[in-house]
C-alpha cells in the first residue's frame, strides 16, 4: 500500500446479530496458553467515510454542510475515529466537491478537511464515490490510479477485479476465498498479487456491537480465536457510527488484541484460492448504458468551449452510479434511467429545425436554420446534400456559432437543372468532424425555368407596346405636317 497520505488535491485527478458474536465466541480457541505469554493478534479496524448514494457526482454545498458539522456523519465519523489507530477510508469526492466549490464551500466542510489533513488515524482514499469496483470493470472503467483502497463487495471479487486493482491495496471479504493456506492471517496472496481479507463475521459482530451489543463479548470473542491478525470493515452507508469509539477504546486496551491501521499489519500472509465472483448482469447492462451515453454526451460537448467539463461530468456521474451504497437500493434503476434520460436530453439541444417542403426556382437559396436550447454558444460545420442531380446545391460546409438560446439560418446557394421533387440533407458535425444530432430531409419542389416564358412574354409585350408607340408618333406627325402643307 503506498506510504503516502490521502491529499484533498489529488483527489480530483480526476462510492449481525447476536448469532453473530455468539459464532465468532465458538470458532476453535487458539492453543491454551496464558493470555498475558500468549502473542497478540492485530486487529485492524477500516471507518469508511462516505456520503450516501448519489446519482451525480459533485456534492452541493447544503448537502456538505449537513454532512460535515458537527452534528452530521462525516464530522461525528471523523471526531469519533480520527485520532485513533484506524484506518479512514475515504471518498474522494467529499475533497474534490469542496474544492470545485472554491470560495462557496461551506466553512465546516472546509474546517472537516483540515481535521481530516491532520488526522492522526491512517488516511486512504477509495475509488470516487465508493464505486464497486468490479462493476466499474465489467462496464468498461477503470480504478483511478490514485485510489488507494480498492474493496470489492461480498460475492463480486473476480480475476479482473484482482488484475485491475492497480497498486492500490486490494480489501477481500473472506466469504470470496475457496481456501487459505493460513487463516490466523489477515494478509494474502491470489495470483502472486498481495490481497488484505476482510473477516465478515468480525465486522458484522462489531456493527452488532455499535447498535447496543456488548463490548465484552466482542473483544473475548476476539481474544478466543487468537492468530496474528484480523481485518474488520464497518458498514460502508454513509452513517456516523455511533458508540464505535467505546468499542474502539474496548479494543486497544483488551489483553492479547492491539488496535493497528491497515500499514501496520504483521507482513506475515498466506496463499489463498478465489471463489470467481458475479456481479449482476442486469446491473451491468444498465450501468453499461450509462456509460455508453456518457460517450456520446462527452463526444457531443466538442461543439461546446469547453468539453472537458461535460466529460468530467459525466465520469463522476459513472462512478456516482456504480457506487457500492446502491447495491442494496431499490431505486437505483430509476436513477439509472433518469441520467439516461438527462443525456437524451443534452444531445437534442442543438439540432436542425425541420420543415417539410421548400419550392425552389432557377436560381435561389436553400435555408438552414439551426437551434441551440444550450445555455453556451456552440460552433457547428453545416453541409448539405441533394439526393439527385436534379439540383445543384453548393457542397461547401459553412461553419456557423450559435448564439447560447437562439437561433440561426445558414443559406446554401442552389440552381435548379430540371423539374421535380427532390430530397435534400443536411447535417451538423462539429469542427472536429463528429457528427451532431439526426440529419433532417426537406423535400424541394423544382421548377427549372419556370421564370423564362414569363420574362420572354413580358419582354414581348413591352416591344409591342413601344412598336405600338412609334407608330402611333410617326401618324400623328404625318397628319401634322399634312395640316401645314395643305
Amino acid at each position: 500500500m503506498p506510504a503516502h497520505r490521502f491529499r484533498p488535491r489529488r483527489a480530483v485527478r480526476i462510492a449481525a446479530t447476536a448469532a453473530v458474536i455468539v459464532g465468532i465466541a465458538a470458532l476453535p480457541a487458539a492453543p491454551a496458553m496464558s493470555l498475558d505469554t500468549a502473542p497478540e493478534t492485530q486487529v485492524a479496524v477500516i471507518v469508511p467515510l462516505v456520503a450516501p448514494a448519489r446519482a451525480f457526482g459533485l456534492i452541493p454545498a447544503d448537502e456538505l454542510a449537513a454532512m460535515t458539522a458537527a452534528n452530521g456523519s462525516l464530522g461525528r465519523a471523523l471526531a469519533v475515529a480520527g485520532d485513533l489507530p484506524v484506518t479512514l477510508a475515504v471518498d474522494p469526492l467529499i475533497a474534490a466537491s469542496v474544492e470545485a466549490l472554491g470560495d462557496d464551500a461551506p466553512p465546516s466542510a472546509v474546517a472537516w478537511l483540515e481535521r481530516l489533513g491532520s488526522a492522526k488515524a491512517e488516511v486512504d482514499s477509495l475509488p470516487p464515490a465508493d464505486a464497486d469496483p468490479a462493476l466499474l470493470l465489467a462496464t468498461g472503467l477503470a480504478v483511478p490510479s490514485t485510489t488507494e483502497l480498492v474493496w470489492t463487495p461480498p460475492g463480486e471479487t473476480t480475476s479482473a477485479v484482482v488484475a485491475g486493482a492497480g497498486d492500490a491495496a486490494l480489501l477481500i471479504p473472506d466469504s470470496d476465498l475457496a481456501s487459505r493456506a493460513d487463516p490466523s492471517t489477515a494478509r494474502i496472496v491470489i495470483d502472486d498479487r498481495p490481497a488484505i481479507v476482510i473477516d465478515t463475521s468480525a465486522s458484522d459482530a462489531l456493527a452488532d456491537a455499535m447498535r447496543g451489543g456488548s463490548a465484552a463479548v466482542l473483544t473475548a470473542a476476539l481474544q478466543s480465536r487468537g492468530g496474528t491478525s484480523v481485518v474488520i470493515g464497518l458498514p460502508r452507508d454513509g452513517q456516523a457510527f455511533s458508540g464505535l469509539r467505546e468499542l474502539l477504546a474496548a479494543l486497544g486496551t483488551s489483553p492479547g488484541l492491539e488496535l493497528v491501521p491497515l500499514r501496520a499489519l504483521s507482513e506475515a500472509a498466506g496463499d489463498a484460492v478465489l471463489i470467481d465472483g458475479t456481479t449482476d448482469g442486469d446491473r451491468v447492462d444498465r450501468m453499461r448504458q450509462v456509460v455508453e451515453e456518457g460517450s456520446a454526451d462527452s463526444a457531443f460537448a466538442t461543439i461546446t468551449a469547453d468539453p472537458a467539463a461535460v466529460v468530467e461530468d459525466r465520469v463522476l456521474r459513472d462512478y456516482a452510479l456504480a457506487s457500492t451504497a446502491w447495491i442494496a437500493d431499490a431505486t437505483w434503476s430509476d436513477a439509472v434511467g433518469a441520467a439516461i434520460d438527462d443525456s437524451k436530453l443534452y444531445r437534442a439541444s442543438v439540432r436542425i429545425e425541420e420543415v417539410d417542403s421548400l419550392f425552389l426556382a432557377d436560381r435561389s437559396s436553400i435555408p438552414v436554420a439551426i437551434v441551440n436550447d444550450l445555455d453556451e454558444p456552440v460552433t457547428v460545420v453545416v453541409t448539405v446534400r441533394t439526393a439527385d442531380g436534379r439540383l445543384d446545391v453548393d457542397p461547401a460546409p459553412v461553419t456557423v456559432e450559435v448564439p447560447a438560446a437562439a437561433r440561426t439560418t445558414v443559406e446554401f446557394s442552389a440552381s435548379a437543372v430540371s423539374n421535380g421533387t427532390v430530397a435534400v440533407t443536411a447535417r451538423l458535425a462539429s469542427v472536429t468532424g463528429v457528427p451532431i444530432g439526426q440529419p433532417a430531409v426537406a423535400k424541394v419542389n423544382v421548377q427549372a425555368g419556370w421564370e423564362t416564358p414569363i420574362v420572354a412574354a413580358a419582354a414581348g409585350l413591352l416591344g409591342i407596346i413601344i412598336i405600338l408607340g412609334i407608330i402611333r408618333t410617326v401618324r400623328r406627325v404625318r397628319r401634322t405636317r399634312a395640316a401645314a402643307d395643305g
